[in-house]
């Protein structure tokens, strides 16, 4: 899995590629705890070039969305139409979080 960080306007952005799964979930995480400490607790995760993710990437998901809300912070994730949706529609996170689709 490829992360890159971003700024904008005072919110964390993450870019994901490749797989969020048990191989590259550690690495989500330390990626994310240190992007909330160092840029504060309003993070925008964007999926738009993830391929798979597992139910393990989803649980760091949830995690991460729950620490950050819990803190008075905001979590949005992008997710592009197709596989990775119908995922987190399934998984029925998509009720729970800011799901949202990448503009066009």
């Amino acid at each position: 899995m490829d992360l890159g960080i971003s700024d904008r306007d005072g919110c964390t952005v993450m870019r994901l590629r490749g797989e969020l799964d048990l191989a590259s979930v550690d690495r989500f995480e330390q990626t994310a705890g240190t992007a909330e400490i160092v840029y504060g607790p309003r993070m925008i995760v964007d999926l738009t070039e993830l391929s798979f993710i597992d139910s393990v990437g989803l649980g760091a998901l949830a995690r991460l969305h729950r620490r950050l809300t819990r803190t008075g912070g905001t979590f949005t994730v992008i997710v592009p139409p197709g596989k990775i949706d119908r995922i987190f529609h399934y998984s029925g996170l998509k009720g729970a979080m800011d799901i949202r689709t990448p503009p066009e």
